[in-house]
């Protein structure tokens, strides 16, 4: 069945109708991982997203029970090259285009993705719908399409759930967390605690955390007013380690700019290195926003620039214990370069707690 992917400024590619077969209307998003598809389908930074792969072939190894990064998927549409609709590997459990028809996500195969991607890097993010035909009334679709601001609110957490451990108290405030941060935190023997992205200063300090996480996701920082206050009131008591759309919300708590990209980032190649040691990761990253390096950022001090634009991409604060990365330690999928941050993590909460025994 020939389906079409519009965008919004009226390009049209043709390709062939897979998963199941309704329109739909989102942001185009760009992944250019060559692995990983299940987990980027499952990511929660991808909330109301069209996503579609750069990288031709998709679908090799089915989907299985294990890199699963939420329970389900929140996207709108699956965009990718060539579909090779298996479930050989020894994990699978179904193929793509069968967890996509169990999902009711539409999917277009058969696209120049290469063409594609070469558009949106030379015009920037923009809307899109995949529908049956390309006539007017798609494109008025595309038009009055309002994009929400506020995506987290769909996806964090409605109530506090525990995953328990006998490790660190950690508070995790949940703006669309993947469950790979959730493993590694329990690896480490972390006592966590998974809140709603809007939960007050007060509901966190009765948890007594050692540590204070905050997720990626899929929203613009600005419109988690909510959460920036409660990072504003607990800052200055608990140790803070902040990723991604977390990243953001820490920045903007502390009054430095947020900048947006006109071309997104989604990969799993991204070259970062520490100022101090010149020491360079490989990392996967998630996102649209960064600070720049030419403005001030106030209390704040990068720590981490991207190697090949110099974007600061890390930062922590001069007088708290606090830092954050715009990028994603916990790979799945991608390298596992960044495993360290969350050991960094530890350390931090472990020095001070022996700051307060010793003031105690």
């Amino acid at each position: 069945m020939k389906r079409y992917l519009i965008l919004e400024d009226g390009t049209v590619f043709p390709g062939d109708a897979f998963g199941a077969t309704t329109n739909t209307t989102g942001v185009l998003t760009i992944y250019t991982g060559a692995t990983g598809y299940q987990e980027a389908i499952t990511n929660y930074a991808f909330t109301g997203q069209i996503l579609a792969f750069a990288y031709p072939q998709q679908g090799t190894t089915g989907i299985n029970r294990d890199d699963y990064e939420a329970i389900g998927s929140a996207i709108k549409a699956v965009v990718i090259g060539e579909n090779y609709d298996l479930k050989t590997h020894w994990h699978a459990q179904m193929t793509l285009n069968e967890f996509l028809i169990e999902q009711r996500i539409p999917g277009l195969m058969n696209v120049d993705t290469r063409r594609l991607y070469r558009h949106i890097a030379k015009f920037g993010n923009m809307k899109a719908s995949i529908m049956d035909t390309h006539d007017e009334h798609a494109h008025d679709q595309i038009k009055a399409l309002v994009v929400a601001n506020n995506q987290v609110n769909q996806v964090s957490t409605k109530q506090p759930y525990p995953s328990p451990n006998i490790g660190k108290n950690v508070v995790v405030i949940d703006l669309g967390l993947k469950n790979t941060l959730l493993r590694e935190l329990s690896k480490r023997q972390c006592n966590v605690t998974v809140v709603p992205y809007d939960t007050p200063s007060s509901v966190i300090n009765t948890l007594a955390p050692d540590g204070i996480l905050i997720s990626n996701g899929p929203s613009k920082p600005e419109a988690l007013a909510k959460t920036i206050d409660t990072v504003k009131a607990i800052q200055n008591r608990y140790p803070i380690f902040a990723i991604g759309l977390g990243f953001a919300v820490v920045a903007l708590a502390n009054k430095v700019a947020v900048k947006t990209r006109p071309f997104a980032r989604h990969r799993i190649n991204l070259a970062v290195q520490e100022k101090i040691t010149q020491d360079t990761n490989i990392v996967s990253q998630n996102s649209v926003f960064y600070l720049s390096d030419e403005e001030p950022l106030g209390d704040l001090l990068g720590t981490y620039v991207a190697v090949n634009t110099n974007d600061v991409l890390g930062f922590r604060h001069r007088y708290l214990p606090i830092y954050a990365i715009n990028f994603d330690p916990e790979a799945a999928p991608g390298p596992k370069d960044g495993l360290h941050f969350f050991d960094d993590f530890l350390e931090l909460m472990e020095a001070n707690i022996a700051r307060r025994k010793r003031e105690f």
